[in-house]
């Protein structure tokens, strides 16, 4: 199928999204809608919608031209956490974690129901972990440093007790919490220093 919109279905899909906004309808309506008439693909329709809307944004003459109306054409404006609230979220996940308590269980409770909200305190918890082990090591020394049982997601294992002097199981736990490069790093220096 060509990737290629005529200017005809460029209008129809602003039309459905226009029509969507005004009979209270979501906008997975329209991309569902045109999808169908289009033999598209819905994420096909949904990409091309909001790169057309940004041109449009950018550009408020042309949608005039084309006799496009935007009402209700608005993107979701993107909520971004702030610092305290990250810290807040991996923390209150790995101390239940640490009491037997599921991620998702304890999603569902910090978001009362919102599944829109639990969907992005699942993403933000997931690519904390993923992409920034340096900050989740930092939250996990802190829980340490105050003596709070918490669940460490790189080693796997419960966090029980202060570990003010166990350095085996320190460096254990370092060695766990870095990238496969670093990894690497630390193993050719410690071959160095005990060669």
């Amino acid at each position: 199928m060509e990737n290629n919109w005529s200017i005809e279905q460029t209008k129809r899909l602003f039309a459905y999204a226009y029509e969507a906004a005004e009979s209270g309808r979501g906008l997975s309506w329209a991309f569902m809608k045109t999808a169908e008439e289009a033999r598209r693909s819905v994420n096909s329709v949904r990409n091309y919608y909001y790169s057309q809307l940004k041109m449009f944004e950018l550009v408020p003459s042309l949608a005039e031209d084309l006799g496009i109306q935007l009402k209700g054409a608005q993107r979701d404006r993107f909520e971004l956490f702030n610092e305290s609230e990250i810290v807040n979220l991996v923390e209150e996940i790995l101390i239940a974690k640490g009491k037997g308590i599921s991620v998702r269980a304890t999603i569902s409770k910090l978001c009362c129901g919102d599944s829109k909200l639990g969907l992005r305190l699942q993403n933000k918890y997931r690519s904390m972990v993923s992409n920034h082990r340096d900050r989740v090591t930092k939250i996990m020394n802190d829980l340490n440093a105050k003596g709070i049982v918490y669940f460490n997601p790189y080693t796997k294992l419960l966090v029980t007790e202060r570990e003010d002097g166990d350095n085996h199981k320190k460096l254990t736990e370092y060695i766990a919490s870095l990238g496969a490069d670093e990894v690497e790093n630390v193993f050719a220096v410690m071959k160095k220093l005990f060669a």
